[in-house]
This record gives C-alpha cells, sequence and structure tokens, in this order.
C-alpha cells in the first residue's frame, strides 16, 4: 500500500509539472487507471498515449474532462470493456487507437455524435462481428482498420453512415464471402485491404458502389474465380494485388473493365496458360507479375493490348520456349524476368524493339548459347543493362557481346574448362562475373581460406578452379607465422606451400624518403647549433667590450 502511495505521489507531481509548464501532449506507460484520473488540468491535453498500463474496463464519460483532446491512444492495455458511453465528451477528438487490446464488440461508445473523428483504429483485438450501423455516429470517418481480429461476418449495413471513408483494412481476419451489401454504402472508398483472410468468393456486385476504388489487396486467400472484375465499380482500380489465390486460369476478357490498372500482381496462383484476350483492357498496365505460376507457353498476342508496360516477372514457371514476336508491342520494357523457367533458346529477333531495358533475368534457365545478343537494337544503351545468365548451361561465349554492359553475372554454366582459363588469362572488366565465393580448409591448418572459384566441364567431368590472391596470402601467412614450431618424426608435418619469390630492391623509394627526411633532421638540428654557438660569441664580445669602457 505505501508503495503504491509513493508510486502515485511521483506521478501527481510528474504531472503538476507537466500542468505548469503548459504541455498538451502526454504519454503514459505502464500504468493504472487511478494515476489516469490524477491528470490536472486535462482540459489543456490535445494528445493523450496511454500503453501498456492495466485498464480493463472504461466507464461511462471517462474522458469527459479531456474535452480538448484531439488525438487518444490507448494500446497494449489489456482493455475489454467500453461501456456505452465511455467516450462521450470528447467531441473534438480526431483520432482514436484502441489497437491491441481485447475488445470483442464494437459499438459507437457516445451518446452524440464524434463529428471530428476521422481516423479510428480497432486492429488486433477479438472482435468476431460487426452490427448494422456500428459506426454511425463517426460520421467523418476517413480511415477505419479494423485488421487483425476474428471478424467472420459482416452484417447489413455494418458502415452506414461512412460517406467520407477513403480506406478501410480488413486484412487478416476470417472472411470466407464479399456480400453484395458490404461496402455499398462507401461511396469514396478509395483503398480496400482483404488480405489474409479465407475468403472464396466475391460477389460480382460487391464494388458496384464503389467507383472511386484506387486500390484492392485480395492476396493470400482463396479465390477460384474473379468474375467480380467484370462487373462495373471498377473502372478506377489502379493496384490489383491477387497473389497467393488458387486461380487456374483467366477468362477471356476478364479485365475488359479495369482500364486504369496500373499494377497487377497474380504471382502465387495456379495459372497455366494466359489466351489472346486475358489480358485485354489493361491498356495503361505498366508492372504485371505472373510469376511462380504453371505457365508453360504464351501465345504470340498474349501481351499485345500491354504498350505501356514497363516491369514483367514469368519467373518460376514452366516456360519452354517464347515466341519470336512475344514482346514487339511492348517497347517500354524497362525489366524483364525469365529467370527459373525451362528456356533452351532464345528467339533471335525476340528483344529487337527493347530499346529502354535495363534489367534482362535469365537465370536458372537450360540456354546454351546467347546468340541473340548480337541482335539487340542499336539504340539500346548497353552500358546501362544488367545481365543474369546465371545457372544455365552455357559452355563458352563471345565476351565482346557483354563486355559494355553495366554488370553481367556468368556464374555456375557448363564452361569448358580450356575456353575458362584462356579468358581468365586476360584481364576481364569487373562487370564480368564468373566466380563464386569459396571456403578452403588445409589438411594440416585450422585456416579458412576464402577465395573466388569457377565450375567447368571437361570431357563430361565437373572441376573447379580456385582462384588465390598469392601476394595477399603470403603476406598473411607471414603474419600469421608460428616460428618455434618442433618437428615431430612420428606425424611429420606435410611439406608448407611454396610461393613464389618476388625480388625487391632493398634500397627503395621508401628507404630513399626515409633517408632523406633523417639528413634534413641533422641540417636542421646542425644550423640552431651553430646559430646558438655565433649568439654566443657576440654577447660575449659586447660584455668583454662593456667591461674594458668601464676599467677605463
Amino acid at each position: 500500500m505505501c508503495r503504491e502511495n509513493y508510486r502515485l505521489f511521483w506521478v501527481f507531481v510528474l504531472l503538476s509539472f507537466h500542468s505548469t509548464s503548459r504541455v498538451n501532449a502526454l504519454k503514459l506507460s505502464n500504468c493504472n487507471k487511478s494515476e489516469v484520473t490524477f491528470i490536472h488540468e486535462a482540459e489543456v491535453l490535445t494528445e493523450l498515449n496511454l500503453s501498456n498500463c492495466n485498464i480493463s474496463r472504461l466507464e461511462n464519460a471517462f474522458f469527459l474532462k479531456f474535452s480538448h483532446l484531439l488525438h487518444l491512444n490507448v494500446e497494449h492495455s489489456g482493455l475489454t470493456q467500453l461501456e456505452d458511453y465511455s467516450l462521450h465528451g470528447l467531441i473534438r477528438l480526431q483520432s482514436l487507437s484502441l489497437s491491441h487490446n481485447n475488445i470483442n464488440v464494437v459499438r459507437s461508445w457516445s451518446s452524440d455524435p464524434l463529428a471530428g473523428l476521422t481516423n479510428l483504429d480497432l486492429s488486433h483485438n477479438v472482435i468476431c462481428r460487426l452490427s448494422p450501423k456500428a459506426f454511425q455516429l463517426y460520421p467523418q470517418l476517413q480511415q477505419l482498420n479494423l485488421a487483425t481480429n476474428h471478424l467472420d461476418t459482416i452484417d447489413p449495413d455494418a458502415f452506414e453512415g461512412l460517406g467520407h471513408l477513403k480506406h478501410l483494412h480488413l486484412n487478416g481476419n476470417r472472411l470466407q464471402l464479399i456480400a453484395s451489401t458490404y461496402f455499398q454504402s462507401l461511396h469514396r472508398l478509395s483503398g480496400l485491404a482483404l488480405q489474409h483472410n479465407l475468403i472464396e468468393k466475391v460477389a460480382k456486385e460487391s464494388f458496384q458502389s464503389n467507383a472511386h476504388l484506387r486500390s484492392l489487396r485480395l492476396d493470400v486467400n482463396r479465390l477460384k474465380s474473379i468474375d467480380f472484375l467484370t462487373e462495373s465499380g471498377l473502372e478506377r482500380l489502379v493496384h490489383l494485388n491477387l497473389s497467393h489465390n488458387l486461380l487456374t486460369n483467366l477468362k477471356s476478357l476478364s479485365f475488359v473493365k479495369n482500364f486504369e490498372l496500373q499494377n497487377l500482381d497474380l504471382s502465387y496462383n495456379q495459372l497455366k496458360d494466359l489466351s489472346n484476350n486475358s489480358l485485354t483492357g489493361l491498356e495503361s498496365l505498366e508492372r504485371l507479375n505472373i510469376s511462380h505460376n504453371l505457365l508453360s507457353h504464351l501465345v504470340a498476342d498474349s501481351l499485345t493490348a500491354l504498350n505501356p508496360l514497363s516491369h514483367l516477372d514469368l519467373s518460376f514457371n514452366e516456360l519452354k520456349n517464347l515466341t519470336e514476336k512475344l514482346f514487339h508491342a511492348n517497347s517500354q520494357l524497362d525489366e524483364i524476368n525469365l529467370s527459373h523457367n525451362q528456356l533452351r533458346e532464345i528467339p533471335v529477333h525476340l528483344l529487337k524493339h527493347q530499346t529502354h531495358l535495363h534489367d534482362l533475368k535469365l537465370a536458372g534457365n537450360l540456354l546454351e548459347d546467347v546468340i541473340w545478343l548480337q541482335h539487340l537494337p542499336s539504340a539500346l544503351n548497353r552500358l546501362a543493362l544488367r545481365l543474369d545468365l546465371s545457372s544455365n548451361r552455357l559452355k563458352s561465349i563471345n565476351l565482346s557481346d557483354v563486355v559494355y554492359f553495366q554488370s553481367v553475372n556468368l556464374g555456375n554454366n557448363h564452361w569448358h574448362c580450356a575456353w575458362l582459363i584462356k579468358n581468365m588469362l586476360r584481364k576481364l572488366p569487373s562487370t564480368l562475373n564468373f566466380a563464386r565465393s569459396w571456403s578452403i580448409l588445409s589438411d594440416w591448418s585450422d585456416d579458412l581460406l576464402s577465395a573466388e572459384g569457377l565450375d567447368c566441364w571437361e570431357d563430361k567431368q565437373n572441376r573447379s578452379i580456385v582462384l588465390l590472391n598469392v601476394g595477399g596470402t603470403q603476406i598473411e601467412k607471414q603474419e600469421k607465422c608460428e616460428c618455434d614450431q618442433t618437428y615431430d618424426e612420428l606425424n611429420p608435418s606435410p611439406p608448407p606451400l611454396t610461393w613464389p619469390k618476388i625480388p625487391t630492391d632493398r634500397f627503395d623509394s621508401r628507404s630513399v624518403i626515409i633517408w632523406m627526411l633523417v639528413a634534413i633532421a641533422i641540417a636542421f638540428a646542425g644550423l640552431r647549433w651553430l646559430r646558438r654557438y655565433v649568439d654566443k660569441k657576440e654577447r660575449l664580445k659586447k660584455m668583454q667590450a662593456m667591461n674594458g669602457g668601464l676599467s677605463k
């Protein structure tokens, strides 16, 4: 009891100090309700942050004296229950966060409308259901966060009265169905997050009233169909994420009404092919991600409608060949990712229109030649091109085709050893990367040597070439030398490595500089001694002269 009183005393002193200095923002942690009631001149506060406090229940009009409060946060405080009018009196409140608590029911918690509230955060609670008109006393709400709850049911008209709502977060819940009545009153909604749910179906008219919707996230769900996209309401959609679902095909004209879409993510699905009209309507699309699917073939006209496309990701599929005209309509491509497929060759004129290309990723395929590099468009800036050809089956290439690129990754291919050694003997630019790092442990030492190595093939056998920095290793060995080692006749050590001796001239430039500095120092010392000697002689003569005059 004494400890509690002692603690309350200091809280009172602290709060009195804040009141005296007219602080309008206050943050308390590890507090309780008693400490909150000790706050003096609460009407001055505009921001109150209570975190990690012991507040399980808020009574009616609990914040009544905080009449000027604009921002209120009660987070990580074990809050389980708010009485019907616990927020009564906060008529100026603009943002309210009750996240990371144990709230299971949503009410208005006020008798009068909180007309100034624009941001409400109820994330990380245990809310299971949204009842009708649950937010009707928040008419100006623009952002509502209900992420990471237990929501599995949303009653019709649950969002009625939120005519100004722009951003709604329902991600991380247990929703299985998106009904047509959920968002029908949200006419100004621009961002909707539904990722990480259990959604299997979206009703066709779900977004008919959301003509201002710009961003829609449905990733990490269980969707098998996207027929809802063909209905009205999503004409102004810019960002659409459908990754990590169960889509097996894209019906013809699936995106015919999404002509403002710029970013489309279809990765981590089970798509097997794209028809000529699968992507028709995406006249503004700039980024398309279809990676981690089961695509084995792309028809020549499948990307024709995507004229402004700048980033295309087709990695981690099962593509075995590409048609020569596949990218001819996509002259704005900046990045093409075809890595980790089963491509054995690249059509010679596949990239003849790619004058803006900066990144070309072809790693993890079965390529055996790069003849197509000789047919890149002359207008392409090769100095800005990054090329990844690692983990293919290249045996040799003409290095003059790639020597002027910004960077080229050629590691882990099936190089002929003779060709590789021949090219290693001449100094290659740092933009070409053949090697991978090695750690070498000798049989008679515990020292690990870090080196670069190259893999090559000779007579169908895999060999490795290790590149050592001889000069650097010699210096390192000399620094670690143990000169008092003994010889064991029973367990003789293997002979030490012999390094090539590098002739050096003892009278080198460093010695010359040192001896010159020594000579200069000696000369200056001699001059100072001579100067002191001369001054001493002069003083002696003057004294003799003065003594002679006095004697006369």
